[in-house]
């Protein structure tokens, strides 16, 4: 272990990582408890059209992930309240308009030099100082903002209606929530990749689920399986010389299959009954 931490590359790539893997669970715990899981998905692959605009325009790729990711996010939002559609057909659309815009953007700009598979497959390895910081930058103000809406993001989770009647202001909520997911899709892009990037946000939270009996349980081993889930699949990655955010994601797999082996003797939260 000792020995990777003296490249200051996978210095940059164990802190971005650790960051990503405490920030990921934190917001798909709310994201998967509504069932809306699959949202981060439909988010980072809209993402994608941004990523080929900003290419294209010569704007940072990482704000027009941001800004897409949101546009995604409330898109998918407005179409589901508005429509009799179910929810995984609008992700679904979104989803494909994402890529479809992104490759004609592409198509269209051939003789621009397009990176596209750091986009893709991430490049977690490439963080340096300068990226770390603005990923711990944007990555913090959303941790805060979930502490300090914890009690109304919590409510609009388990009893969205009850929410409504008491008074609380759902929708604006809710937007919050598309907001701090589009944040998150943002940093996590850059580690796994647009392809992997909703596995770091939903995997570690069902393993928190199935191992957990109360909300703060679920959260916290939630936190803890995305940590190790990194520092692993790192070490994995440095050894083997595989990538690593597909390393990170199989780890965060395996461990799921473990806490669904039976090998944790706990009811989870959502256990049926």
């Amino acid at each position: 272990m000792m020995d990777i931490l003296q490249y200051s590359f996978m210095r940059y790539a164990l802190m971005s990582g650790i960051f990503v893997g405490i920030l990921c669970p934190i917001i798909g715990v709310f994201l998967v408890l509504k069932n809306l899981s699959l949202i981060a998905d439909g988010m980072a692959h809209f993402s994608f059209g941004g990523i080929a605009l900003g290419i294209v325009l010569g704007i940072s790729p990482t704000y027009m992930i941001l800004l897409f990711s949101i546009l995604g996010g409330l898109l998918i939002n407005y179409v589901i309240r508005r429509t009799k559609l179910y929810g995984d057909t609008v992700i679904a659309i979104l989803l494909s308009t994402g890529l479809a815009i992104g490759i004609t953007i592409i198509s269209l700009a051939r003789g621009t030099n397009f990176n596209i598979n750091a986009y893709l497959f991430g490049s977690l390895l490439a963080i340096d100082e300068k990226e770390l910081m603005s990923i711990i930058l944007l990555g913090i103000p959303a941790i805060i903002l979930v502490i300090i809406f914890y009690r109304p993001l919590l409510y609009i989770t388990f009893d969205e209606d009850s929410a409504k009647a008491s008074g609380l202001p759902v929708e604006s909520i809710n937007i919050l929530l598309v907001i701090l997911s589009a944040v998150t899709i943002a940093i996590t892009i850059k580690v796994a990749g647009i392809l992997l990037t909703s596995a770091l946000i939903v995997i570690p939270v069902a393993t928190g689920i199935q191992i957990s009996n109360s909300f703060k349980m679920t959260l916290l081993s939630s936190v803890v399986t995305g940590i190790i889930s990194v520092i692993l699949g790192l070490i994995i990655s440095y050894y083997l010389n595989i990538a690593p955010g597909g390393a990170i994601v199989l780890v965060s797999v395996l461990i799921f299959l473990l806490s669904i082996s039976g090998l944790f003797d706990q009811k989870g939260y959502y256990s049926k009954t």
